[in-house]
């Protein structure tokens, strides 16, 4: 058996077995870095002239019918596929970001930590496993962008938010959250079949939720729409791909 003592320390229970709750709180890095960048950009578009974050916005934001015209029609392959990353740092007012952010840092802290995240700038297997967390993020974003512009090819209404990326989150949460008597270490849990039960439940709850969102949306937030469709697209990509990334960033360990 091996001596506590050369246990890593982002684990969440002392060598005697009970929780440190210093744990429980302490966001990794690369996740509160996330959040504060997130933040800077809406802090930013409070104090610019307002014609300055409008044409700031449009140029963030992902626009279907733009999307599919095409680079030469956006001026370069550049200019066409950067608001598919662009558009999560942006947010359409202070109630959208604190619930992305809220749970940006309730789901990426568990998956963070379960890939070793915590750390970064202290080694290079911790940077490397960093790295692989953005790339899980940023692509869960992408994807579902990507869903969103699918099912409105001809639209052009804006679509900007993190709630893709952190959607992906929760999908790669999923993946491991029954498996586990605490959310807040990378312990030895082996991740949930996709046909588990407690996989079907929560993907089942998701689902749900959004497909009311989408019908009802409207009324709930104030008349503005609710891009459901993104959110199932991260959040499959998430729930089908953390496997991907689960082993890469053991491979770092």
């Amino acid at each position: 058996m091996s001596d506590p003592r050369d246990q890593p320390p982002y684990r969440l229970r002392r060598p005697g077995g009970e929780v440190d709750p210093s744990r429980i709180f302490n966001t990794p890095g690369v996740v509160l870095a996330v959040v504060l960048l997130t933040v800077a950009v809406f802090v930013l578009m409070l104090v610019l002239p307002e014609r300055t974050v409008s044409i700031i916005e449009y140029a963030a934001a992902v626009l279907p019918r733009r999307l599919m015209a095409g680079p030469e029609a956006n001026g370069g392959f550049l200019a066409m596929a950067s608001p598919l990353i662009a558009h999560m740092f942006f947010h359409v007012g202070i109630v959208h970001l604190l619930m992305n952010m809220a749970f940006l840092l309730a789901f990426g802290t568990p998956v963070a930590r379960r890939m070793g995240a915590d750390n970064a700038l202290k080694s290079s297997a911790a940077f490397a496993s960093a790295s692989l967390f953005l790339t899980l993020y940023l692509l869960s974003g992408i994807v579902g962008a990507l869903t969103y512009v699918a099912l409105h090819v001809n639209d052009y209404a804006l679509l900007i938010g993190a709630s893709g990326g952190v959607s992906g989150l929760l999908g790669a949460l999923v993946r491991f959250a029954f498996n586990r008597s605490t959310l807040f270490g990378p312990e030895e849990a082996q991740l949930s079949p996709l046909l588990s039960p407690g996989v079907l439940m929560w993907t089942g709850v998701f689902v749900g939720t959004n497909i009311v969102f989408g019908a009802f949306g409207g009324v709930v937030s104030g008349g503005a729409n609710i891009a459901w469709e993104a959110h199932l697209g991260g959040y499959f990509f998430g729930l089908l791909a953390f496997p991907f990334f689960d082993r890469a960033a053991r491979a770092f360990r």
